[in-house]
């Protein structure tokens, strides 16, 4: 066959081939990760302009935004929503493209070696030199006629980037190696290594991922409706109308210069309008909207949802879930539209408390953050729901106490009964076993004061049911006796005094002295230069002598049970 007919055939087959058999797999580093992608923001990072030697430099710049963008609000508080990963991208050639044809594009050369590697302070305004490097995604400076506006050129190679590597990603953010003021919102955002770069990326994700309007006057082509910006100032028709006269929001023209006056904003220092304000109330609610919009506070679940149940035996559900910081939520766990339990992430279910036949377990979530005013964003609902298909009736479980059938007690103390593993619904009453008197209602019971050995019992009800009920024996423990002869030894010449008890030495037993509000007095460990609880007797307590009188206070403690006598009260 000729060569030159098979280097065609080559070249003809290497076209046609799969964009992602060509493609190139690049490593990623997880910076953070919360949970399974499909219920999870999925940041992804890009970088554009750097070489294979400058994959630190880029590991660095996505780490620093990583860390700058939790620290900006509504994301610090909904960080558990988001999954972020870096792909270590790289480049032939380091930088971006600047044609330097835009008319506020400074002409000049600028010697980068006397500047830090890293976030360079160059302003707008500063001498940008003129560069075509080959980069991977193409991001150039000098978009629709500004030098800042800068935009990667190859969109085609980043689909194929993230459909190789992340194809269910949320957000992209690309940062572009290049010290010179700049960026761009629309399907990625896109910033430069600048010092202002976090900002840049995080004010072009407010287009984005929430798509906010600018707050400052860009131009007639971008003057469109939006969340934050309206052509009406009427306070019943603008869209941030539930947020007007809370922290500066109110109606403002855009005016000024080439800025009409027909068009308007909800505030005056938003992160939308200038880059080291914060993000204005109007702005952190669409963010929080779209948060909940793209992901889910149900990261797992267990059991799985995808079938249809039957209970046989006590179980546990449980919730895995994305979580604002602090924490928002309201839960409420209802069984056949009977609510059972609130705010807590797992429960137990007993069969006794199902129907024959079809039943549902289901959990709301409401999220009842002051970021959050309008109706239809302060009224939405997560929620999932178990489905069960029962063949028979079942008697509710037999209680079981967490300790088991016997607890210690010391004579004179308190105690509390616990059922072990409670399920959500039922109500437990507790009572004396030999008298049935009810002494508590609820998960646990406190028994204060024990002084004798006694039987106690816990039935679980639940509607008309209730179950078998469980016995506990409160074993109280031999009494101790306080100390009784105590000696006061003054000692004038050294200012002290000192008090020692008389009671005959016994291993078994220390003391513990205290004051009059029941705070202990320990003794003082020089070499740690702190108080710490007795190892020996502690039958002496040495304190410096005052004019007044004073009291403390001295108990004996059994070192084996713990258990205490009650207090001696001692005068000098």
């Amino acid at each position: 066959m000729n060569k030159n007919l098979i280097f065609v055939l080559f070249a003809l087959l290497s076209y046609l081939m799969p964009a992602t058999a060509q493609s190139q797999n690049f490593k990623i580093d997880t910076l953070q990760y919360q949970g399974t992608a499909k219920n999870i923001v999925n940041l992804v990072i890009l970088g554009d302009g750097y070489t294979k030697d400058q994959l630190d430099d880029y590991a660095e710049d996505s780490k620093q935004f990583t860390n700058y963008f939790f620290s900006i609000e509504p994301f610090k508080q909904y960080s558990s929503f988001f999954n972020v990963f870096a792909i270590r991208t790289i480049s032939e050639e380091s930088g971006a493209t600047h044609d330097c044809k835009a008319s506020d594009c400074v002409h000049g050369d600028t010697d980068l070696s006397k500047y830090p590697r890293r976030y360079n302070k160059f302003t707008r305004d500063h001498a940008v030199p003129v560069t075509h490097p080959n980069t991977i995604f193409g991001s150039s400076f000098d978009n629709g006629g500004l030098h800042r506006l800068v935009v990667p050129q190859k969109n085609e190679r980043i689909e194929e980037v993230l459909k190789t590597h992340i194809p269910n990603y949320t957000q992209v953010v690309i940062l572009v190696n290049s010290p010179f003021y700049g960026g761009s919102g629309g399907k990625w955002a896109t910033s430069t290594v600048n010092f202002k770069s976090n900002d840049i990326a995080v004010h072009e994700i407010g287009h984005s991922f929430a798509q906010l309007a600018d707050e400052y006057w860009a131009g007639n082509q971008y003057a469109i409706e939006s969340v934050n910006r309206s052509q009406t100032a009427a306070a019943n028709a603008v869209p941030w109308k539930h947020w007007l006269g809370k922290d500066g929001v109110g109606i403002y023209s855009y005016g000024g210069k080439g800025s009409p006056s027909n068009w308007f904003r909800p505030h005056e220092y938003c992160k939308m309008q200038y880059l080291v304000a914060p993000f204005c109330p109007v702005c952190q609610e669409q963010f929080v909207a779209s948060i909940k919009q793209k992901s889910s506070p149900f990261i797992a679940v267990k059991p799985v949802l995808n079938n249809v149940l039957t209970l046989d035996s006590v179980q546990k559900f449980t919730l895995q879930l994305a979580k604002p910081s602090p924490n928002t939520f309201k839960l409420v766990w209802s069984l056949n539209n009977e609510a059972i339990a609130h705010d807590i992430d797992s429960i137990y279910l007993d069969p006794g408390m199902l129907n024959i036949g079809a039943n549902e377990l289901k959990v709301i979530i409401q999220d009842t953050t002051d970021l959050l005013r309008d109706p239809k964003y302060v009224n939405h609902r997560d929620s999932i729901v178990w489905k069960f298909n029962q063949l028979k009736s079942y008697e509710l479980a037999k209680p079981i106490n967490t300790w088991g059938d016997t607890l210690e007690t010391c004579f004179g103390g308190d105690q509390v009964i616990t059922v072990k593993k409670p399920i959500a619904g039922l109500v437990y009453h507790w009572f004396e076993t030999l008298t049935a008197v009810p002494i508590g209602t609820g998960n646990n019971v406190v028994i204060q004061k024990v002084s004798a050995s006694k039987k106690y019992h816990v039935i679980a009800h639940w509607k008309d049911k209730h179950s078998v009920q469980s016995e506990v024996l409160l074993k109280t423990l031999p009494k101790v006796e306080k100390p009784r002869d105590i000696r006061v030894k003054i000692n004038k010449k050294k200012n002290k005094v000192q008090l020692i008890i008389q009671d005959k030495v016994d291993a078994r037993y220390n003391y513990i002295w205290s004051d009059a509000a029941g705070k202990p007095i320990y003794e003082w460990d020089e070499f740690n230069g702190e108080y710490v609880r007795p190892t020996g007797a502690n039958n002496m307590l040495v304190l410096e002598r005052t004019a007044t009188g004073r009291k403390v206070y001295v108990q004996k403690v059994d070192k084996e049970t713990t258990c205490k006598s009650d207090r001696t009260e001692v005068i000098f």
